[in-house]
């Protein structure tokens, strides 16, 4: 007998709820963003949106983790294993803070929503960076360098450079790798 969370209807609609919920705290921020405006860009009712989720702390941390966990995926696809450590790790470190940071470009409100992440979500990020370093390790068969470059690349990407420059610079670092 299958669950209720493998419904491919319930399914479905958590998709177009949290994706729901991602225009709408980037439209509105954290704190001015209301279950009634998650509900309304979902073409849900208020109470349908609260039998899914209780709370707008609970659907942040939805939206966090398939933020997340698309981020993962995108970077483990973006490495296959017969590149070259420097093409490689620049597509993955891309593909896994691009898309992210482009939302956050996208926001007025990018600052306090990342402020509430870091408060909500913190177990969320860590996972997510340890997935990103085991990928780093197993493709580069270090688990040093793979450690310091998780964190260089989280450095840039907190750098507050234009997308060229955070482009250039990921590309650069991969480079450095290329040389080892």
């Amino acid at each position: 007998m299958s669950s209720v969370l493998s419904n491919p209807a319930t399914e479905d609609r958590r998709t177009r709820v949290v994706q729901a919920a991602i225009q709408a705290f980037s439209r509105h921020g954290y704190r001015r963003c209301t279950m009634g405006d998650v509900a309304a860009a979902a073409g849900m009712s208020r109470p349908a949106l609260y039998l899914m989720f209780c709370g707008k702390e609970e659907l942040f941390r939805a939206v966090a983790e398939t933020l997340l966990a698309d981020a993962a995926m995108a970077a483990e696809r973006a490495w296959p294993a017969d590149a070259d450590a420097a093409t490689g790790l620049a597509a993955a470190i891309l593909a896994k803070d691009l898309p992210i940071q482009r939302l956050c470009a996208a926001s007025p409100h990018a600052d306090e929503i990342l402020a509430v992440a870091a408060s909500l979500t913190a177990d969320l990020h860590d996972a997510s960076a340890a997935r990103f370093i085991a990928l780093l390790t197993h493709r580069l068969g270090d688990a040093g360098l793979a450690r310091m470059l998780a964190h260089a690349a989280t450095g840039l990407k907190h750098a507050g450079l234009s997308e060229a420059d955070y482009i250039a610079d990921v590309h650069r670092l991969a480079a450095l790798v290329g040389e080892k």
